[in-house]
């Protein structure tokens, strides 16, 4: 076996980069759910905005769904629970399409007032 050929082994050996820094998977998730910015979890973490995008976007992805679900929830139960009517007519608008002014489909104009 010549030089080169011992020296291009030597370096498929190698590993290239630095090893995979692992983090609190449940620390990245938790700050997730309250919304915390890549930037803001890659600080905390020690890592840079790149390794977690790289390594964990399925932990990235579930973080900040369940954050989302916890928020709607708890909209949900002020709306339903304490009978909360500014977030019932929020919820209202964004869940069912309800409108300050309704309107006649047909038409495009808005329905008139009758008591």
């Amino acid at each position: 076996m010549s030089k080169n050929e011992e020296h291009t082994e030597d370096k498929q050996e190698k590993v290239k980069g630095a090893p995979k820094k692992k983090i609190d998977v449940d620390v990245l998730r938790n700050l997730l759910e309250i919304q915390c910015t890549l930037k803001e979890c890659a600080h905390v973490l020690g890592v840079s905005t790149d390794t977690l995008q790289r390594n964990y976007r399925e932990d990235i992805d579930l973080g900040k769904t369940m954050g989302k679900v916890a928020l709607r929830r708890a909209q949900w139960a002020n709306a339903v629970h304490k009978n909360n009517v500014t977030m019932q007519i929020w919820l209202g608008k964004n869940c069912l399409g309800q409108m300050d002014n309704p309107l006649d489909e047909e038409s495009g104009t808005i329905l008139p007032w009758n008591d």
